[in-house]
């Protein structure tokens, strides 16, 4: 996925149809995605093998024959398990595609609550049960329409999301994704959104834990712990995701030196940054470069 901004800032389809579908069976360094969250709703159709997925402050194991529900704003990161082959579809698509042109009964009562942030929580979809084994049946048609592209396939996965949102209500009806016993996981989440999207716009300066700290008002030490529990990496760690993520799209679309590459994207040394893309691409940035 390109992670230009913590806010996919992407359109999936086009403005006629907005859903696409993504295949993923790749490592981007060591993780499948990193932290982002869209307005859009997602699926996750586990088709090969197995992946985790964080969730907010949750982490998911999805094995083949699974699905995950990602609701609008959800913030979710993908990693590998224990290295294990894995091949996933992300169905990705913006409400708009379901909802009605007229204000009605449907929109108010079901779509528009499905497009608000905390009005429902994610859900793991397994054939345990029927209605599990019908949802997946329903993401696994809509994925054959798409790459098929059937006479009208348009038209039928439209009505296959209709069906499958109905199902996901019926057995997972709407309520607020935090209830007040939850409250300080929202706070939790609302604080790291806010410091993703400051390393994000402010990737290339100079940037230190105090600085970060200071955003949520927290000490040092205290905000290393807090970021390493949800994030999985140490603030450093993840500062240098994004700019090697950074400099692999320079790579790939410029012909600027690699050495120019490094310092726009806020390193102060080239060996530095060579031996942390390499750590985390597995080759170097001229090899990166030439594979292209």
């Amino acid at each position: 996925m390109d992670k230009n901004t913590l806010l996919e800032d992407r359109t999936h389809g086009d403005t006629m149809f907005p859903l696409k579908i993504y295949t993923v069976d790749y490592l981007d360094g060591d993780v499948i995605f990193n932290w982002h969250w869209h307005p859009e709703v997602e699926f996750i159709l586990m088709e090969e093998g197995e992946a985790v997925f964080r969730l907010g402050t949750s982490t998911i194991t999805l094995k083949k024959g699974e699905a995950l529900f990602v609701p609008s704003g959800e913030l979710h990161a993908g990693y590998p398990s224990n290295q294990n082959q894995f091949t996933f579809h992300a169905i990705v698509f913006n409400i708009s595609l379901v909802s009605s042109h007229m204000y009605d009964t449907i929109q108010s009562k079901y779509i528009d609550p499905i497009k608000s942030f905390n009005s429902i929580s994610p859900l793991i979809i397994t054939c345990d049960d029927p209605q599990g084994k019908n949802m997946i049946n329903k993401l696994t048609t809509i994925k054959d329409h798409y790459f098929n592209k059937d006479e009208t396939f348009e038209l039928l996965i439209k009505g296959q999301l209709f069906l499958l949102l109905a199902e996901i209500l019926v057995f997972h009806p709407l309520q607020p994704t935090y209830e007040k016993g939850d409250i300080t996981d929202l706070a939790k989440l609302n604080r790291l959104k806010l410091v993703l999207q400051y390393i994000d716009a402010h990737y290339y300066e100079k940037l230190n834990i105090h600085e970060l700290a200071s955003l949520i008002q927290m000490s040092e030490g205290h905000f290393s712990r807090f970021f390493k529990s949800l994030v999985k990496m140490t603030p450093v760690e993840y500062i240098n995701t994004v700019r090697v993520d950074r400099a692999a799209k320079l790579l790939k679309e410029t012909q600027k030196k690699i050495i120019d590459i490094s310092m726009e994207v806020g390193f102060d040394h080239p060996s530095y940054f060579i031996k942390t893309f390499r750590r985390q691409k597995k080759c170097t940035p001229s090899q990166f470069r030439q594979d292209i």
